[in-house]
């Protein structure tokens, strides 16, 4: 395993601390809900900031 890959354990204890991204009500967008680039797998994302923060 390596250092920045997160256990199924660990996952298991923070993936609810990571805020679901809602669209604001007041807020007038140009794009339809569902329009652009899909978002990322949040592990993969934090799993990426163990690494850069690791590497420096």
């Amino acid at each position: 395993m390596k250092a920045w890959t997160i256990s199924d354990e660990f996952w298991n204890e923070i993936k609810e601390y990571i805020p679901e991204r809602k669209r604001d009500e007041n807020k007038i967008y140009k794009r339809k809900p569902g329009g652009g680039r899909k978002p990322l797998d949040k592990r993969k994302v934090i799993e990426g900031i163990f690494y850069a923060l690791s590497t420096t």
